[in-house]
């Protein structure tokens, strides 16, 4: 399949590592094992706010993926999430307060939503039909694709 999730699950890690020791600001990562693509990382803090590391990968076509991690101080494990990801010619952006990823394209709404303890696997919603469930991430993303792909451009 042509997504950036397993990338974007792996950066997740690199932020959690990072985020107590890349300097403040904005850093280019030149040495790395993700492959033949370009990391930034944007990395603030507030008092009120605490460390906030984002993570970002691109390579010759754009954006691949951008993942956060947060930690009120850097003695505390961080907490990761992935805000966006490119699968095919969508990206997904993450919905607050979820662990659903939204993509809009041609006037339709995809929603790819990660299962959570008894829940499926993912589910995929193409507009406002039912969600489907699936197994595994590459089957959810199929139906999505083969919609977006059935669509002429307008």
């Amino acid at each position: 399949m042509d997504h950036e999730f397993a990338l974007a699950f792996n950066l997740l890690d690199e932020a959690t590592g990072r985020i107590q020791t890349q300097q403040y600001g904005i850093t280019r990562i030149l040495f790395h094992n993700h492959g033949d693509i370009l990391l930034t990382t944007v990395h603030d803090y507030s008092r009120d706010t605490g460390h906030r590391l984002v993570l970002l990968a691109n390579d010759d076509h754009g954006q691949m993926a951008a993942v956060e991690a947060t930690a009120p101080d850097l003695e505390t494990d961080p907490t990761t999430r992935i805000l966006k990801v490119r699968a095919g010619d969508l990206t997904f952006h993450a919905v607050p307060g979820s662990w659903a990823y939204r993509a809009t394209a041609r006037r339709h709404t995809y929603t790819l939503t990660a299962g959570i303890g008894d829940q499926p696997m993912w589910t995929t919603t193409i507009d406002h039909r039912a969600p489907v469930a699936y197994d595994d991430l590459d089957a959810a993303l199929r139906p999505i694709f083969d919609h977006h792909a059935a669509r002429p451009a307008a």
